[in-house]
């Protein structure tokens, strides 16, 4: 009795493992797409940003300034970006005024909201 009790005990697992398995989280490496990717971007540097240009990481050029023409990120201050539904992985550029840049590649949007000025990535001359 011990037996058949055990294997049926076993069996429920087996065939209940596939309900239990994890889906991997969307948009996160080796994800597919699908994510709801968002980035705030927190200026902690004494520099007013100009532009700031977010592309997905598959594209080859940085696209029109997320500030447009009339708005600027001023020291101390943050600012939200929405982002379309599905990819996660982006790319983020910085000018400061003056002309100094800062670019920060493949960001996970789906996974890290939160992008502190400076980036501590690479910093790039005018």
């Amino acid at each position: 009795m011990f037996r058949r009790t055990a294997l049926a005990a076993a069996t429920a697992l087996c065939l209940a493992g596939p309900a239990f398995a994890q889906k991997p989280q969307p948009g996160a490496p080796g994800g597919s797409p699908g994510g709801n990717p968002a980035l705030r971007m927190e200026n902690a540097t004494s520099n007013i940003v100009n532009n700031v240009y977010i592309s997905l990481t598959s594209q080859q050029s940085w696209g029109q300034d997320q500030l447009g023409a009339n708005e600027v990120i001023q020291p101390g201050a943050n600012r939200p970006f929405n982002l379309p539904p599905g990819d996660c992985m982006y790319d983020v550029r910085v000018v400061y005024q003056g002309g100094v840049a800062e670019e920060r590649r493949r960001i996970n949007a789906c996974t890290e909201n939160v992008l502190t000025l400076p980036m501590a990535a690479q910093r790039l001359s005018r």
